[in-house]
């Protein structure tokens, strides 16, 4: 790529739609031009129509037109865009897909192999050297977990346990986390993971990490990336974001009001994954699938 090119990484999630744009140099590496999230919730009543609706699509249409113009207005030369659980699922995701490239951004579904491999690639660039690494991104349709030892990837999978996709279950909490647990058992339970550092990517994790970091008195926006969340605060947080309405979430310090529906059914998934495994501990990554898009883009993690 020429130099200090303009590139951009657009990852259309289940729940959000996030944008980057970057600027690469070959001493400097990545920078950060500008970022843009917005959360049309694409794969809304995806569960039980097994279609996307028309409502949602115009949203994440109108959503994908501004990022575009976002682009236009950088100088973005190349475009890399990713569409994960949502529109792979959905009987009418090629139709999504033919839509949004359209409007010239050349989205691509891809498989729950290479998003996991994506994801995988941004936290082993991050967070390099670790011996015995689980990575987790909770999106809104599924969970994609990534294990590897000395930087070898030994298990890679993709289970239906995401954040929008169980709210949507409307099971009492003690019902879903059994649901959860069965869900994650068959992948994990008596392998090798037992004991591995826990890197936890996406809108699930990120907000974790700022409600943690809200409950120890650190001012509200500050960055999360790094940020290690015990078991004990997850369960925490989890038990007590269960017992507040959505409009009492609304007003809780850490936590986005659009995430206010779905945060508990995310939390319940972070608790029983790290009781899964026996770790202490998760660290959150504020990178994740557009970041190993960019690192794909320029050859690097």
């Amino acid at each position: 790529m020429s130099p200090r090119e303009r590139i951009a990484a657009v990852d259309v999630g289940s729940n959000t739609v996030l944008l980057t744009v970057a600027e690469y140099d070959s001493k400097a590496g990545l920078r950060v031009v500008e970022e843009v999230e917005d959360q049309p919730r694409l794969s809304a009543g995806l569960a039980l129509s097994g279609h996307l609706s028309g409502e949602a699509m115009g949203r994440a249409l109108q959503t994908l037109s501004r990022m575009h113009g976002t682009c236009l207005r950088h100088g973005v030369r190349r475009t890399a865009a990713a569409a994960t659980a949502a529109v792979r699922d959905a009987a009418n995701g090629a139709e999504f897909v033919d839509r949004v490239r359209a409007l010239g951004i050349p989205l691509r579904i891809i498989s729950p192999e290479t998003e996991a491999a994506l994801s995988y690639r941004s936290a082993a660039h991050h967070f390099p050297g670790i011996e015995r690494i689980l990575v987790a991104d909770i999106g809104g349709g599924s969970l994609e977990l990534t294990g590897a030892l000395n930087g070898s990837v030994r298990v890679s999978h993709s289970l239906p346990l995401g954040a929008v996709r169980l709210t949507e279950l409307r099971l009492s909490l003690e019902r879903l986390r059994q649901h959860i647990g069965r869900g994650l058992d068959p992948f994990i339970q008596g392998q090798e993971w037992e004991g591995s550092t826990v890197i936890g990517s996406g809108g699930t994790f990120a907000t974790l990490a700022s409600l943690a970091l809200a409950g120890r008195g650190v001012p509200v926006g500050q960055p999360v990336h790094g940020t290690a969340v015990t078991a004990e605060e997850v369960e925490q947080l989890v038990g007590t974001m269960a017992t507040l309405s959505s409009e009492q979430r609304r007003e809780t310090a850490g936590l986005k009001a659009e995430r206010a529906d779905i945060i508990v059914a995310g939390l319940a998934v972070v608790a029983e994954l790290l009781h899964a495994v026996g770790a202490g501990s998760v660290t959150v990554s504020g990178f994740g699938l557009r970041d190993g898009l960019l690192l794909e883009m320029v050859g690097l993690g």
